[in-house]
């Protein structure tokens, strides 16, 4: 079994009832890699929101790491100074699952690009942490963060942790009623980037090879019409992973 931990990119839906099976399972990868049953959970995407926000997030978290029956942490870091407190470092380790929430993706690079907090993060992934991001968690985990509603036809910096890769969530929602002459107006060139779209309640994960689990699909943009695919189908994309 490789050593690298699990990748999960995620449509819509952390800590809920929904994606409960694909969490649960995450957890156990990491902990069959040889990790402690920890879910340590960053709510950063969300730090320019208010209080009550993070405290929605914080609590479905702590609910959900109860359902699977495994520890939890919740890293305080809503900010590049956050991020800067050595601290940190030692929360994460050795945890079976490390989940990025959803909210700004440009927010969430700011305040981990760089730092030696996301230097760990990689680090705990390359020796079998489980790794998750939701939505804006997903977002940032590609080299281009697509912005189609604010900065059309273009994107900014992500970190870059799956080379060449562009994700779109909550695909179904907001992207599938547009017609795709229109989608590849809007997006990074799909021939530089591989512009993955992950529907809502649905996970695109690596672990040995790519997948999909979830309620729906999973959609390549390019220069012809998106490309679906859905669970028990074979992904054939090759998306690097850059530790």
């Amino acid at each position: 079994m490789s050593q690298i931990g699990a990748l999960a990119l995620v449509g819509s839906g952390e800590y809920t009832d929904a994606m409960f099976s694909i969490e649960r399972n995450l957890i156990e990868t990491g902990v069959k890699k040889g990790k402690a049953p920890t879910y340590v959970q960053f709510a950063t995407a969300a730090g320019k929101e208010s209080r009550e926000s993070i405290e929605y997030w914080k609590n479905l978290g702590r609910k959900q790491a109860e359902r699977i029956g495994c520890d939890w942490k919740f890293i305080e870091v809503f900010d590049l100074n956050d991020a800067l407190n050595q601290k940190w470092i030692e929360e994460i380790k050795n945890s079976a699952l490390i989940y990025f929430s959803g909210g700004n993706p440009h927010h969430l690079y700011e305040s981990l690009q760089g730092t030696q907090l996301w230097e760990a993060i990689k680090a705990e992934f390359k020796t079998g942490t489980s790794l998750a991001g939701c939505s804006a968690g997903a977002m940032v985990l590609g080299d281009l963060i697509a912005l189609p509603f604010k900065n059309f036809g273009r994107g900014i910096t992500g970190l870059g942790l799956v080379g060449n890769l562009v994700v779109l969530p909550h695909y179904d929602k907001y992207f599938s009623r547009i017609p795709s002459v229109l989608q590849r107006l809007m997006l990074p060139n799909g021939k530089k980037h591989s512009v993955i779209g992950v529907d809502e309640n649905t996970a695109l994960i690596h672990e040995n090879g790519w997948s999909i689990v979830g309620k729906s699909g999973v959609h390549h943009i390019s220069s012809e019409e998106p490309n679906s695919y859905f669970e028990g189908d074979n992904f054939d994309l090759e998306l690097a992973i850059k530790i």
